[in-house]
């Protein structure tokens, strides 16, 4: 294909040089003279670990070039893509002056094109902001006919020409399903599972992905901390935490879902935000994450509160399915507070029986629900039947059943997708 690259920044000679290697002609164009003569020279205007020798390599192969204007290139090109910067603004939001820049002035130069221009957007931004941006540029350019695709770059600096050919997986958000496709097109040649979703969906994933970089490194270095207020090798620590991959360096635990529940988690969090407070040594992301936790039951009860029903039938009670452990369950939590409110509430859980519970598993639930007796039912008919909305608490209830529920008409909270209860919101 013929490309042409915005900007000649890391991202831009990075991919720009990348896919010239793959075969494709790429010409990168940079407002700033300076860099657009680098290129011309065959070197990288910025530094990266095997870049200068890639880039002189495809300039004299001829697949490779740099040009301050943008116009002739685009006029013959087949795809453009957008790596100019989004830096942060002091109010922590990015800043979109350059990207609406040149997607207004890609939008401008093609308007006259038979078929629309795949733009593809590698500039790190979340969907609103660009889909705003875009709006924008319609409104001025009615008879632009671009067509934006979000492909989100996963370069570590040092590693970057690497990591170009030995993506996780290649990433493609859109509108348009054939769009998306000629866009995975670029990456012919290289082994890696693709992925097409929506452009929110894209455009998050590359946020997620740093996030959770940060928060691995954060992790680490306050288990270090603890570590040694008592003696302990963190580093040890953390490299033993590592050699399990079923359940630490693994998908465990990393769906979306409700509130955390049980004995353990809690307990231990507490231990370890106790340990710090005596050592006066503050643990900001350890102590945040009981905050987090019970957040997600504030945001369903602001759900359920938000809505009219107020005959509940709950599936599920203790904190996970095949355990009567009511300990910390979040759903204890919950049904208390909606009792607190007026709610009516019946109870089904097959893992339990109320005249079974013993110990600091009675006590705990004594303390929220000192009338669980009188709310449990029998069966999750006897529970449903009258209820006007249903809590799927534990995935207790086949799909036929949720479907007959469904039927009736009969509001359905899945509480392991809280994405589905946060739409019930706004229905």
């Amino acid at each position: 294909m013929k490309i042409v690259v915005f900007g000649a920044g890391y991202v831009g000679c990075v991919t720009g040089a990348c896919l010239a290697k793959l075969g494709h002609h790429v010409t990168v164009t940079d407002t700033v003279a300076s860099k657009v003569e680098t290129l011309r020279q065959g070197r990288s205007p910025v530094l990266e670990s095997g870049l200068d020798e890639l880039i002189a390599g495809e300039t004299v192969q001829g697949r490779l070039s740099g040009d301050q204007d943008s116009k002739d290139a685009l006029l013959q090109s087949d795809m453009a893509l957008v790596c100019v910067g989004t830096p942060c603004l002091p109010n922590g939001l990015v800043e979109t002056k350059a990207l609406y820049r040149v997607l207004q002035s890609i939008a401008a130069q093609t308007a006259d094109r038979a078929a629309p221009l795949p733009v593809v957007v590698r500039s790190t931004i979340l969907a609103p902001m660009l889909r705003q941006t875009l709006a924008q540029i319609q409104s001025d350019l009615p008879t632009s006919t671009i067509e934006v695709v979000v492909n989100p770059e996963f370069l570590r600096e040092t590693t970057a020409v690497f990591d170009f050919f030995h993506p996780p997986f290649i990433v493609v958000g859109g509108d348009n399903e054939k769009t998306l496709d000629t866009v995975l097109e670029l990456y012919r040649g290289i082994e890696a599972p693709r992925f097409k979703m929506s452009l929110e969906t894209a455009s998050v994933l590359k946020y997620a992905c740093n996030a959770f970089h940060a928060l691995k490194i954060g992790f680490a270095n306050e288990i270090d901390t603890l570590a040694t207020l008592i003696g302990a090798d963190g580093r040890e620590v953390m490299n033993l935490l590592t050699k399990d991959r079923v359940l630490n360096i693994s998908p465990a635990y990393l769906k979306p879902g409700f509130a955390f529940g049980g004995s353990c988690l809690t307990k231990d969090l507490r231990a370890l935000e106790a340990l710090a407070r005596e050592h006066h040594e503050p643990l900001p992301l350890l102590s945040s994450v009981l905050l987090s936790n019970r957040r997600r039951v504030e945001q369903a009860l602001d759900v359920i509160l938000s809505r009219p029903e107020r005959r509940l039938a709950f599936i599920g009670l203790s904190f996970k399915v095949g355990t009567d452990d009511l300990r910390e369950s979040p759903f204890v939590e919950l049904a208390e507070r909606l009792l607190g409110k007026g709610f009516e509430i019946r109870i089904y859980d097959p893992d339990f029986e109320a005249a079974r519970l013993v110990g600091s598993n009675l006590a705990q639930v004594m303390a929220r629900l000192p009338h669980l007796a009188r709310v449990l039912a029998t069966s999750p008919e006897e529970a449903c039947a009258g209820a006007e909305a249903v809590l799927l608490c534990k995935k207790l209830l086949g799909s036929a059943a949720v479907q007959e529920l469904a039927a009736r008409n009969v509001v359905i909270y899945d509480l392991d997708r809280m994405d589905a209860v946060h739409k019930l919101a706004h229905d």
